[in-house]
């Protein structure tokens, strides 16, 4: 402490007046002889300090009968602390003894809450009673003796009476208003149809209930399921027929990740886009001309039965049109202008046939390509990443099964529609030339 006072002095006096030391050398010489003068200040923060010292002195002393008396206080509540443990036990030991036969009951009872609780918190009748069994942890906490009250009949006919309406509620089909949770993200008040404890429905969308409350599932099932669901919301009174799901939402779920139409089609990539997009091309070929084909056949009917009067709407009256215009004694003249004339006809019949036939051959060659495609994916997968996850392989197991099946859906029908435009094209020809034949005959006869 002196040498912090006469250091802090020293320090005082260099700063408070550095007048008498004249030079560093002085100054240096005055410290070696122990000549420092002392000043006024320097001796004012010595004596504080000395005072102060003495003050603390008295506040460690009475600091230290302090913590004595605290410390003689503690060893009295550690003694009261141990009587009164083992007065608890013993009055716990007691309550056990006198509990008797209730000791069975609060058994039941826990197992029965426990049960219901963890029941209660997915069942979709909470959604249209919330708050069922909020007293359930206190009645657990009284019935595992980790509380000192006992659980009261009241508590315990209120647990029976929550578990018997769930019974109830499993055979009603109940409409309330609940607090839903849009696919958007917001949450608004809707009327919400309740099945038992199978299924929640919207007005034409399926619910879910889980710890968030109730929630519109992110994904529908298919349109028919939908229906059924807005049927059911809207009825009054009246049946309807709706899907029940028995398993509280595991078939739903499968139905949701059930891919539709367009996912399937968006499976198959580019390839299958273009192999979709050649074969609904050729469909509306065939169709139409399958649709002019029957016009032909029909105008060229009716122009066999009056062959006198040649009409140049119909390819057998321009044939017979041809040989009328030019008419001619010698029969071979005669056969090769009608046989000029139907070769003319005959390209018109036949038009687009042959692209429909092409497009029934390459269609399963394109879908075979995005097989090999989708399988070269698959191969890099398994290459990178291994085969431990199948997911990351379903992308090029996908692309090349759907390729496949859309090469398999345009081939199959373009197949049927070229042969049914074939088939009318060559009736049609073979009327051209049975009525030819029949106009040869008749100059020779003639």
């Amino acid at each position: 402490m002196k040498r912090f006072i006469t250091a802090v002095a020293l320090a005082a006096t260099l700063s408070i007046a550095p007048a008498h030391a004249q030079t560093v050398d002085q100054l240096l010489a005055q410290v070696k002889n122990g000549t420092l003068q002392k000043s006024k200040a320097a001796v004012d923060l010595e004596n504080r300090f000395r005072s102060a010292g003495a003050g603390k002195a008295t506040i460690v002393a009475k600091l230290r009968s302090d913590r004595a008396a605290l410390e003689a206080r503690s060893d009295a509540l550690e003694v009261q602390y141990a009587n009164n443990n083992e007065a608890l036990d013993a009055l716990r030991n007691q309550r056990q003894s006198s509990l008797g036969d209730l000791k069975d009951l609060f058994g039941s009872v826990q197992q029965i809450v426990g049960e219901a609780q963890a029941n209660f918190e997915t069942s979709i009748v909470s959604a249209q009673f919330p708050g069922r069994g909020a007293n359930f942890a206190e009645i657990t906490k009284k019935v595992s003796n980790q509380s000192n009250d006992l659980v009261t009949a009241a508590e315990i006919e209120s647990v029976w009476k929550a578990v018997f309406n769930e019974m109830a509620q499993q055979g009603k089909v109940a409409k309330f208003e609940a607090d839903v949770a849009t696919a958007g993200g917001a949450r608004e008040k809707q009327q919400v149809v309740r099945v038992g404890v199978f299924n929640l429905a919207g007005d034409g969308k399926f619910l879910t209930y889980g710890k968030g409350g109730v929630a519109e599932l992110p994904r529908q099932p298919d349109g028919r399921y939908l229906s059924q669901a807005s049927d059911l919301f809207n009825a009054s009174g009246e049946g309807a027929n709706f899907a029940l799901d028995p398993t509280r939402g595991t078939l739903l779920a499968a139905a949701v990740e059930n891919p539709s139409l367009m996912d399937r089609v968006n499976q198959g990539g580019p390839v299958g886009y273009i192999i979709l997009t050649i074969g609904a091309l050729a469909a509306v070929i065939a169709i139409f001309k399958i649709i002019t084909l029957f016009g032909v056949s029909a105008a060229v009917n009716k122009q066999a039965k009056n062959p006198g009067s040649p009409s140049a709407k119909n390819p057998l009256g321009r044939v017979l049109k041809a040989v009328q215009d030019s008419p001619s004694k010698d029969t071979e003249a005669m056969e090769l202008r009608l046989s000029e004339a139907i070769m003319k006809e005959t390209p018109k019949l036949t038009s687009w046939l042959m692209f429909l036939k092409i497009v029934s051959v390459v269609a399963p060659l394109a879908g075979l390509l995005g097989t090999v495609l989708g399988m070269i994916e698959t191969f890099q997968s398994i290459t990178l990443f291994g085969a431990g996850d199948p997911k990351l392989m379903a992308g090029g197991i996908s692309q090349a099964l759907v390729t496949t099946v859309c090469g398999l859906v345009v081939a199959i029908p373009i197949v049927l529609l070229h042969t049914a435009a074939a088939s009318k094209a060559k009736r049609v020809e073979e009327i051209l030339e049975e009525q030819s034949a029949g106009m040869v005959a008749r100059q020779i006869e003639g």
